[in-house]
């Protein structure tokens, strides 16, 4: 993780921090001691935020890293079990999304374009003839029997 993403996400510990002091009992008892003692101990110190309790989740002014990070606390740990599928379409969705963002990024089409002018199969010949220029020529060893055999089949044949 690059050093910019790295302070965002300690930023965003904090604002989770703050979030999950107002979660209810048996919220907080639904989410690992460990998860919540990393977030606090891996928080940027220097970092304020505080929740506005007059105002929803969704109306606080979250960092996109802090609402990722609610996501999977909700659907790790909060979330019903009646919702799995519902999650799971989710991911895909956005494993999908992602996917398609590499694809436009890296096209084949633009990637591996060389030169419009040369055709497809020129293309081929071409690297079949450099293959076969460029390797080897394997000398089989006979064994054995292969030459006793051959060497009868020469006494026969005088």
């Amino acid at each position: 993780m690059t050093n910019e993403k790295n302070i965002q996400y300690k930023k965003a510990y904090v604002e989770l921090n703050e979030i999950l002091k107002v979660l209810s009992k048996e919220q907080k008892e639904k989410i690992p001691k460990n998860f919540i003692s990393n977030i606090s101990n891996n928080m940027d110190k220097n970092y304020k935020f505080t929740f506005d309790k007059s105002k929803g989740i969704f109306e606080q002014n979250l960092m996109v890293e802090t609402e990722a990070l609610l996501v999977e606390i909700y659907e790790r740990y909060l979330a019903p079990s009646e919702e799995e599928e519902i999650w799971q379409k989710y991911d895909r969705i956005c494993l999908n999304k992602i996917e398609e963002e590499k694809k436009a990024k890296f096209n084949n089409n633009i990637i591996f374009e060389k030169d419009k002018n040369i055709s497809f199969e020129n293309n081929i010949e071409n690297n079949n003839n450099e293959k076969n220029n460029n390797l080897p020529i394997k000398h089989e060893k006979e064994n054995f029997l292969k030459r006793f055999l051959n060497y009868i089949k020469n006494l026969f044949k005088r």
